[in-house]
């Protein structure tokens, strides 16, 4: 076992560097893009030097100013920060920080689906093979700019407790279980949302087989096992996710209503979609982010090797996976959704999730259901190395495996993986750095700022260099804005994050009207002390009667200029 982690973590390690080049090359500097990756480097600083400062200092960040708790707009990113912390001490480089955690993910979730699918099979090749693929799959390599649904290596493990938990009982695997629940919700709410449907099934999946070998009584152990460690659990568990709690009671209407999901639910085209970037990108749909599922047809092949070749002692284990598969595919569909085939069309239908959403309040903070879709590939990958298993007799086992591999690679390969390069902390605009001399007390509001759909669609800002700005890049000005303040620390009316609150949505349209003397009164009301101007991101036209109109107001005070940033200072706010 231990030769075959060793190969697994070699193969995955130089797997990751190869097929993610040369963004993982460059990761002292570059982000796959400027948009979830630059916030998500505040993110992990932010938890960094703040979480020994008390629950409030930890929670109240400085972005989003005055508001309370913003830390729970967004992934709180727990787990990811046990890695990022001490490299963001030792280095003062949060994209360096994030970039590991990125690009460790995947010889991690390589090695967890390995033991799942070792303690399955029992074959070292097949499980090899299965954690490469579950690895190096499109639903992953498609998030390596979100750093909460990247880190999904925590679900082999889980489903593997389980299991373990259910056949065997004990309290360890219970209490590993609980830890790799635990670390899943940590990384993402959306994968402690995601395993109760999972958990449930498999659950079910096990009464059944349970009720027809007459063994159901030895639940009442499994359950008496479980209470010390579930009462730990549970504190735990409602201690981590407070923050959300709070937020929800702070901010009733947060809620992710069914037609947020119009456009992040998957269809069938996404399980035939890869990257632009993808080898096969000539050949079938490309598409990006939320939308890449494509499983390939070598772990189709040998998913289906494995339901019909392999042992009728399987046969149970292989139907839970089928039905696992089945439902997050079904689930991943969303509320509702449209089948066609040729000239047949089903019309509209209403799917299951529908009724989660509807009774269970848990899924309406859900907004992608699509990501239900690492399941299915997870599934696959399960079926695909018992497929690999039942080739283990045959007189060629190995070649035939070899090819299966190589065609996997073929499917998966990528052409230079883009990256944008972003300045560090002795090299971030000369206005970021005099901001740290000010007071502690200082709360700033950069200019221009829109409301996010004022602006051109998020796709058309994914690379663009911060000298390149325009007010149009209405999500990239608030990520670089709240990147650069992880360095100078002030508080701020800016930010970015999953949740945008009502009161920053109307500040912000104010705002897109400064310097009217209503939009500086509410800056001064805000408390804002210090307004930025970004001359160079506004069109010239507007900028020069901007200019006029802020020189001439009475309760703002020119103080100093670096290059085509103007500094203000608001007279009169409120402390």
């Amino acid at each position: 076992m231990k030769k075959s982690i060793i190969i697994l973590l070699v193969l995955s390690i130089l797997g990751t560097i190869i097929v993610l080049f040369p963004y993982s090359v460059n990761s002292t500097h570059g982000v796959v893009n400027v948009i979830d990756p630059l916030f998500y480097a505040w993110n992990i600083s932010h938890n960094a030097y703040n979480m020994f400062g008390g629950i409030d200092q930890l929670l109240n960040t400085n972005i989003f100013f005055p508001l309370t708790n913003t830390l729970a707009f967004s992934d709180t990113l727990w787990a990811q920060s046990i890695v990022t912390t001490p490299i963001i001490w030792l280095t003062d480089n949060p994209i360096f920080a994030e970039n590991i955690a990125v690009l460790i993910s995947f010889p991690l979730s390589a090695l967890f689906m390995f033991l799942l699918s070792l303690y399955l099979t029992k074959n070292n090749i097949a499980s090899i093979l299965s954690g490469l693929f579950f690895a190096f799959s499109y639903p992953r390599l498609s998030q390596i700019g979100h750093l909460p649904m990247i880190w999904n290596q925590w679900l082999p493990l889980y489903i593997l407790y389980l299991l373990k938990f259910l056949k065997e009982g004990k309290k360890i695997n219970f209490i590993f279980l609980c830890i790799w629940y635990l670390l899943a919700i940590s990384s993402s709410i959306y994968f402690g949302v995601f395993l109760i449907p999972i958990t449930g099934t498999v659950l079910i999946w096990d009464f059944i087989t349970r009720m027809q070998n007459h063994t159901l009584a030895v639940y009442k152990n499994r359950f008496l096992e479980t209470i010390p460690t579930l009462f730990i659990f549970l504190i735990l568990l409602v201690a981590l996710n407070f923050p959300y709690v709070r937020l929800k009671a702070e901010h009733p209407e947060l809620k992710r209503s069914i037609d947020d999901m119009t456009h992040l639910r998957a269809t069938p085209k996404d399980y035939m979609s890869v990257l632009p970037t993808s080898l096969l990108a000539p050949l079938l749909p490309n598409s990006i982010n939320e939308h890449v599922f494509y499983p390939t047809c070598s772990v189709i092949f040998l998913a289906l090797l494995g339901f019909i070749l392999s042992k009728k002692q399987n046969k149970n284990v292989l139907f839970l996976w089928i039905i696992l598969g089945t439902v997050s595919l079904v689930l991943s569909f969303g509320d509702q959704q449209a089948f066609s085939l040729g000239s047949f069309s089903t019309g509209t239908l209403r799917l299951p999730y529908y009724y989660l959403y509807t009774y269970i309040p848990l899924f309406q903070t859900v907004r992608v259901p699509a990501r239900l879709g690492i399941f299915v590939i997870l599934s696959l990958c399960i079926l695909a190395a018992y497929g690999i298993d039942s080739l283990k007799n045959h007189k060629g086992y190995r070649y035939i495996i070899g090819a299966f591999f190589c065609i996997f690679i073929i499917e998966i390969w990528q052409f230079q993986t883009a990256f944008v390069s972003i300045p560090l902390k002795h090299s971030v605009p000369e206005v970021y750095s005099w901001i740290t001399q000010l007071p502690k007390n200082t709360v700033i509001a950069e200019l221009p700022v829109s409301l996010f759909y004022h602006g051109i669609k998020m796709e058309d800002q994914l690379y663009t260099p911060y000298n390149a700005l325009q007010k149009s890049h209405t999500y990239a000005l608030e990520t670089y804005r709240v990147y650069y303040s992880s360095f100078h620390k002030k508080r701020m009316i800016n930010g970015y994050g999953g949740y945008l609150p009502d009161s920053y949505n109307k500040l912000t349209a104010n705002l897109e009207n400064f310097p009217s003397e209503d939009t500086v009164q509410n800056l001064s009301n805000t408390g804002v002390t210090h307004v930025i101007v970004h001359s160079l991101q506004y069109p010239p036209h507007e900028w020069s009667i901007l200019k006029n109109k802020a020189e001439s107001h009475p309760n703002l005070r020119f103080i100093i200029q670096f290059g085509s940033d103007y500094v203000y200072e608001v007279i009169g706010h409120k402390e």
